[in-house]
């Protein structure tokens, strides 16, 4: 019988009916087909983007956790696997490495042109996620990035295709709705056991490694419990969470990692309902850190630290010159004493038994006089209330110890009372996301004034405590100290143990304040100068001698704030720049400040925390910054410790050392060769900067052996059919060999980078051996400099050919782009002469037109400052006004604005929680130092330049000056101002009399007429003039 379509309408929701009713025997039909996946050997993988050796795509699908491979992940970028032949497939087990991304969609096709989303994912968890989708016939199966993004690129060990069979099945679910519950959305009623729970049962098609589930939410529910069925059928109890009422979402995880079978979910409640469901991986498991996270997820937001609800924080560092231990000082007025420490957090009750924390509130921050690293935030737990938090270090009994003030000030026109707790807390500043997590605390002992950590003394309160409680975590969090501390009932123990490390403690302060009043709360901590044993932990520090302090805690925080305060001044506060932006000369002053702090002993480190080791580049770019400030001992002695300790007999210079002077063997030990270069210019810059040649010549023997090994490494790359088997193999011939270089390759590639380095280090060293009447060093070394810069030469336009590009490639392996990493081609190596004209004109171009897409509204990004490297390659260019506008947009990321800081990664969102480096990041502040004074002044080779990024800005008011500034043509002393239309420059005593002077003109149009000295001067452009000698005056008009 035919039926007639007029005759036979079914409405929408008959189809859809009778399309689910169908759907079971198509994927059973089409099961049959092609049910299971083709054989591995048969799989292809491939991606968007290239890789290197080492990271072969192919590793992809080896079947070998061990291998890895990654590439770009930005939008428009991919992963994917030709399976040979269509497949039923169900889903994807997918095993990242450390960098996973935010988001990304699984998709499907049956040709690989046109493509169909699987499964969507928001919020990666990284480790192994086991994802589940509607089963579907498809041959290929992509991972492909989402179309808005902050990730750069990500890694991972394998990517595995399910077919149908290796599906899981939730029972009482079809495959639709089970699909729809891995993916997450509307709520999926629990199926009740008649006992008056809800169960939800999942079985997996084989046993895997895994910890449990984590589920998310809705509908009324109670507690919740995990089983696990063994080998033998047996349900066993892995994970809880008795407080499921109070949390969007329950990880139900065991502490061990299990063979997984099965999952039974039950829950009590009236009508709990799953909206979401997601395998947890091996490393999933619950640890102490996650118990703690989860309690603070149940309670308000602000009486907890504000990464435990995965927000970002942001610090500072506080401590002293070359001290082995800094505090951290987050944006909160919390504070970690030393790496490591438990939080010490504060918090605010009222009269009313409303408790408040900083998290919750706006905050305002400062810096003593604007740069001094003596930190304080300020905000409001109540109305009429002030609460100002303000930490500094100072050397006090043969020791650095960091104070703490919390001043609480009335505003208003009414009493306040009320108790403001420090509570102490078993985490670190750093979140696990940023290598920290927690900082177990197995025993808490309050004694009198004092807090004792694992047998160790945290603090000395200085002010008089009204009440202490210490308290365990409990099997479940029931005992977390957070709630006491909220009802004003602190434990009545002073002293607590917990085996997880998660005991916590409590001192209160009763505060009673008339209208304009303030009280305040002061606490010390002592740092020692031990450092941390194998375990990382610190010794009894030396005893305080408190009785030597002010009876006022509150006179003595002063008297000592003071004496720090003029510490600094002393040191930093005497550096002579002035601009009409004083900030700028703040910004400057800090970087310095946080450079002095950030050492340890004579080793300068990038950061107080994750960098607390010694890198040779960032050493060599701190110290030509510090040379120029005043602080030239600092830099002499770090190059004698880095020479006694990290150049070694064959000339070979660790690129990265140990505060004690030993070898780091982490990543990229001894193949990072751009360090070979970086030496010799850290020994010229001495030199130049601060007592000449002859200064430096017991370095000498160490500069010849680190040149040779420099030879050596552009031999290797000249041996007959080096890369013969790569295509254009012209392009490796002659340069460096490869390293990871800057950290900026997973594996050794042959980056331009160290090329750069290279000609630095002969170009410097064969001015060393001049200068120090070495000639025949001298002579070798400008005909290895010419021999590398031909190569180099040779080798970026075969790399641009080979892959057809118009930009600067960053490296010959790959011919990527990375203009931050060319910059130092023009600055400070000054190999621009190698580059082709037109393709560095165009990589800058490009980048900062990538730059101005930060600023579209809702702009999604992350981006590293040590793109501020990249103004300076503006002014080279003859940009001054791109150079000024990067700039500024780079310092508008400074977090917080006011404490004048900048992280290793930016992330556009600023809560986002993802890893950002170390922070104050002393290399970055060495960038910003070397920019600041690079916009001022150059040292070309046959002349100073003056102003040649110095924006108009720079010269309005009152102008510019430039008191006492080191550089290799001797002392500038400066002032500039340009007003109605005149530029007038007036050098003061200080330079060599032979020096070559070049001005520019900072908008670069010809004036109308130029003076100096009194005299008219006719042979200038619109760049600028050049003149033979130093000036007094120099007058030009538009």
């Amino acid at each position: 019988m035919t039926l007639r379509a007029d005759r036979f309408r079914p409405s929408w929701a008959c189809l859809r009916y009778v399309a689910r009713a169908l759907l079971p025997l198509a994927v059973m039909a089409s099961a049959a087909q092609a049910q299971t996946l083709p054989p591995r050997s048969q799989w292809q993988a491939s991606s968007s983007s290239q890789q290197v050796p080492a990271m072969a795509i192919g590793h992809l699908i080896d079947n070998d956790p061990k291998t890895v491979t990654g590439g770009a992940f930005s939008p428009g970028h991919w992963f994917q696997i030709d399976l040979g032949a269509p497949a039923l497939l169900g889903g994807a087990r997918l095993t990242w490495d450390v960098s996973n991304p935010e988001g990304y969609t699984l998709q499907t096709s049956m040709d690989g042109r046109q493509w169909q989303t699987a499964y969507t994912m928001a919020d990666s968890l990284g480790d192994v996620e086991t994802l589940y989708f509607e089963p579907r016939q498809a041959r290929y199966l992509r991972l492909a990035s989402p179309q808005r993004t902050s990730d750069w690129g990500v890694s991972i060990f394998e990517m595995e295709p399910l077919d149908a069979t290796l599906s899981a099945r939730v029972h009482g679910l079809d495959s639709a709705q089970a699909a729809a519950l891995w993916q997450g959305g509307s709520g999926v009623a629990l199926p009740t056991d008649g006992k008056g729970s809800h169960v939800l049962e999942i079985t997996l098609p084989r046993a895997q490694p895994g910890t449990g589930l984590a589920v998310e939410w809705a509908g009324q529910r109670g507690a919740a419990r995990l089983q696990a069925q063994d080998a033998q059928g047996r349900w066993q109890p892995l994970a809880q969470d008795t407080q499921a009422a109070s949390h969007a979402q329950s990880w139900l995880a065991s502490d061990t990692v299990h063979d997984v079978r099965a999952l039974r979910l039950i829950v009590d409640g009236p009508s709990p309902q799953v909206t979401r469901l997601r395998l947890l991986g091996p490393k999933a498991v619950m640890t102490p850190m996650k118990q703690y996270q989860i309690a603070a997820s149940g309670a308000q937001r602000g009486l907890f630290p504000a990464s435990l609800q995965m927000q970002q924080t942001y610090w500072t560092a506080v401590g002293v010159h070359a001290g082995r231990q800094k505090s951290i000082f987050d944006e909160y007025g919390n504070i970690e004493a030393f790496k490591g420490a438990p939080l010490v957090q504060p918090i605010w009750r009222n009269a009313d038994g409303r408790a408040a924390g900083a998290a919750e509130q706006a905050v305002q921050h400062a810096l003593r006089d604007g740069w001094k690293p003596m930190p304080s935030a300020a905000w409001s737990p109540q109305p009429g209330l002030e609460l100002r938090s303000e930490a500094f270090a100072i050397e006090r009994d043969g020791q650095p110890v960091t104070f703490l003030r919390h001043r609480l000030r009335n505003t208003g026109t009414t009493p306040v009372e009320g108790t403001l707790s420090l509570v102490v807390r078993p985490m670190q500043m750093n979140p696990p996301w940023q290598n920290g997590g927690l900082s177990p605390i197995r025993d808490v002992a309050i004694d009198g004034q004092s807090v004792r950590v694992n047998g160790r003394t945290l603090l000395h309160s200085l002010s008089a405590v009204s009440a202490s409680g210490a308290a365990p975590f409990g099997p479940n969090g029931e005992t977390e100290i957070t709630s006491a501390i909220a009802s004003g009932r602190l434990p009545g123990a002073r002293q607590a143990t917990d085996a997880r490390g998660l005991a916590a403690a409590a001192l209160d302060y009763r505060i009673t304040l008339a209208p304009g009043a303030s009280q305040s709360v002061v606490v010390a901590f002592p740092l020692g100068t031990a450092a941390a044993d194998a375990k990382g932990v610190l010794p009894e520090p030396p005893a305080l001698d408190l009785a030597r302090l002010p009876g006022d805690a509150d006179a003595g925080f002063e008297t000592l704030a003071a004496e720090a305060s003029a510490d600094w001044q002393a040191r930093l506060g005497q550096v002579g720049l002035r601009l009409p932006d004083p900030s700028l000369v703040d910004m400057l002053r800090a970087q310095a400040a946080y450079m002095l702090i950030n050492q340890t002993g004579p080793a300068m480190q990038p950061g107080p925390r994750n960098y607390n080791r010694s890198f040779i580049r960032d050493g060599m770019a701190t110290s030509a910054v510090l040379l120029r400030m005043g602080e030239a001992k600092v830099a002499r002695d770090y190059l004698a410790w880095y020479s006694e300790h990290g150049v070694h007999a064959n000339g070979l210079v660790s690129p990265i050392l140990n505060d004690d002077g030993s070898v780091n063997t982490g990543f990229g030990s001894d193949i990072e060769y751009d360090s070979q270069g970086q030496y010799v210019a850290l020994v010229a810059d001495v030199a130049r900067l601060d007592g000449g040649p002859e200064s430096v010549r017991a370095y000498l023997p160490k500069v010849k052996a680190a040149l040779r090994f420099l030879q050596e490494l552009r031999e290797r790359t000249l041996v007959p059919g080096y890369k013969a088997d790569q295509p254009a193999p012209e392009r490796f011939a002659g340069i460096l060999a490869p390293s990871i270089s800057h950290e900026g390759y997973p594996s050794p590639t042959h980056s331009y980078w160290d090329d750069y380095w290279g000609l630095k280090g002969w170009h410097d060293g064969a001015w060393l051996a001049e200068s120090l009447g070495d000639h025949a060093t001298a002579t070798w070394a400008r005909g290895q400099y010419k021999a590398l810069y031909d190569a180099l030469h040779a080798s970026i336009r075969a790399t641009m050919a080979w892959k057809g590009i118009d930009f600067i490639p960053s490296s010959a392996d790959l011919g990527d782009g990375d203009p931050t990493g060319v910059s130092i081609a023009l600055d400070p190596t000054g190999a621009q002469s190698v580059l082709p004209a037109d393709a560095l004109r165009t990589t800058f171009a490009r980048y900062l037109d990538d730059v101005r897409k930060r600023n579209q509204p809702g702009a999604l990004y992350a981006y590293t400052p040590y793109e501020i490297r990249n103004v300076l390659s503006y002014v080279h260019l003859g940009q001054p006004a791109a150079a000024d506008e990067l700039l500024q947009g780079l310092l508008r990321d400074r977090r917080p604005l006011q404490w004048q800081v900048l992280a290793e990664v930016v992330h556009s969102r600023l809560r986002f929680p993802r890893y950002l480096g170390d922070m104050p990041h002393t290399w970055i502040g060495a960038e910003y130092g070397r920019t600041l004074f690079g916009m001022l002044m150059r040292e070309d080779d046959d002349a100073l330049s003056l102003l040649p990024g110095t924006p108009p800005s720079w010269l309005a008011g009152d102008g510019l000056a430039v008191e006492r500034l080191p550089t290799a043509y001797g002392t500038l002393r400066m002032q500039a101002q340009q007003r109605d239309g005149t530029l007038t420059v007036t050098l003061g005593e200080g330079l060599r009399s032979a020096t070559a002077v070049k001005v520019w003109w900072p908008a670069r149009t010809a004036p109308k007429q130029v003076r100096v000295d009194g005299r008219s001067v006719s042979d200038f452009d619109a760049e600028g003039v050049r003149l033979a000698k130093p000036f007094r005056t120099l007058e030009a008009r538009w």
